[in-house]
């Protein structure tokens, strides 16, 4: 990677890092509210605009975030209502497609099934998958557990990035994401043991010292796969980057793929080993 965009990359996730750790430290619950419920508007923009391609896919594309602000909110009101809120989004959701289906062809219907299938995976993976915040967040500790997880996962990837270009000679998966290598997974892995101590011996003392070891393994591998999963759906749809919103980074997706994905690992690990 040339410098100039070296520089943009760091300086990006500096500015965001110290925004986003004032936001979750200073806001609390507010904080995790409006965390996840911008996050999850980003990328199910960013989503829409890779999988919809009919002509209305821009209503269909507001239906989504519509949906997403009303999911957000309705959890925040009335706590533990995730099932709920998926069944009423499944139906909700089927229905609209249902009655727009008559704006189409019937050539254009099998394409408009598959926005259906698109419109209900991308709910699940980036509106109700991120809901664990606030599950995590009402964990004894939970702004410590949330920040640890965030600096775990994003120390991860830079371990990674600086890895690979160092020592990458393996590649991890050249269908999916040429430039990863087994070499910047393995320092990927490494990188959040040494964050995950020094959280222990600084500012998270109350950590069991199983965290050191387990936390990096089980929530920093699944990162990794959350970030080929979504190298997969880019390269199916032929895109490099989810969106540009992010100097150095990309997109939402592009920053916090490997978030989503691990979000229900780390949670668990929580229960497991918290």
């Amino acid at each position: 990677m040339e410098s100039p965009e070296l520089y943009r990359r760091i300086l990006t996730g500096v500015i965001g890092g110290f925004a986003l750790l004032a936001l979750l430290v200073f806001g609390r619950w507010v904080g995790v509210f409006v965390f996840t419920l911008g996050l999850s508007m980003g990328m199910i923009y960013e989503f829409s605009e890779i999988t919809l391609t009919l002509p209305d896919r821009a209503e269909k594309r507001n239906v989504l975030l519509l949906m997403t602000w009303f999911i957000e909110l309705i959890n925040l009101i009335a706590r533990r209502s995730e099932y709920s809120l998926l069944i009423v989004s499944f139906l909700v959701l089927f229905a609209y497609y249902l009655l727009t289906a008559r704006r189409h062809s019937q050539a254009q219907f099998p394409a408009h099934m598959r926005e259906l299938m698109y419109s209900l995976f991308g709910l699940v993976y980036l509106c109700f998958i991120p809901l664990y915040f606030p599950l995590m967040y009402e964990s004894a500790h939970g702004v410590e557990w949330i920040v640890l997880f965030l600096f775990l996962v994003f120390a991860g990837d830079t371990g990674a990035y600086f890895a690979g270009m160092r020592f990458g000679k393996h590649k991890l998966y050249p269908t999916i994401s040429p430039k990863k290598t087994v070499e910047g997974a393995i320092g990927g892995i490494v990188s959040g043991v040494v964050i995950t101590l020094f959280s222990k011996l600084v500012f998270f003392k109350s950590l069991h010292w199983s965290g050191i070891l387990f936390f990096p393994i089980f929530v920093g591998s699944t990162a990794q796969i959350g970030d080929l999963c979504e190298s997969f759906l880019k390269r199916s749809f032929e895109r490099k980057d989810s969106g540009s919103i992010l100097p150095g980074h990309g997109g939402f997706l592009d920053r916090f793929d490997g978030v989503v994905f691990s979000l229900p690992v780390m949670y668990a690990c929580i229960q497991l080993f918290g």
